[in-house]
């Protein structure tokens, strides 16, 4: 099982990615190109509309024990949004999740409410899924 550890170097990482995503927000026409508006459960790789994602590496935090964070500032029907996909990798088991628990303290912080207005699973590689949370940003 994963263990999460979030230090200074983490944390550091975590304040330039917030950064970056505020003064880069995806606009509504870009998010409903990726198909981030259907209202799915789980989105698998078939339901997606584009398999492109957020291009930079700035928007990715790893983690140490295993964990991955990408995190994006977008446009959404009801306004800005924040938007966090807490994913677990280099792992013996395809297709592990991370921890209720886990996905709570990386949203605290990433400054994301939890629990969110809007939470999925995603399949972002065959049989590999991630949590996202989405929430307007005050």
């Amino acid at each position: 099982m994963p263990v999460l550890m979030i230090g200074a170097t983490e944390r550091e990482k975590i304040a330039k990615v917030i950064t970056h995503a505020k003064a880069h927000p995806l606009q509504l026409d870009k998010v409903k190109e990726i198909g981030l508006l259907d209202d799915l459960p789980v989105m698998r790789l078939e339901d997606r509309k584009t398999t492109e994602f957020i291009p930079s590496s700035l928007a990715h935090v790893i983690f140490p024990g295993g964990f991955r964070a990408a995190f994006s500032h977008e446009y959404q029907p009801p306004g800005l949004c924040s938007h966090l996909s807490i994913s677990v990798f280099d792992r013996g088991k395809k297709g592990m999740m991370p921890a209720p628990e886990a996905v709570a303290l990386i949203a605290e912080e990433f400054g994301v409410p939890f629990p969110p207005h809007k939470t999925w699973t995603e399949e972002f590689a065959p049989g590999e899924y991630a949590i996202n949370l989405v929430s307007l940003v005050d």
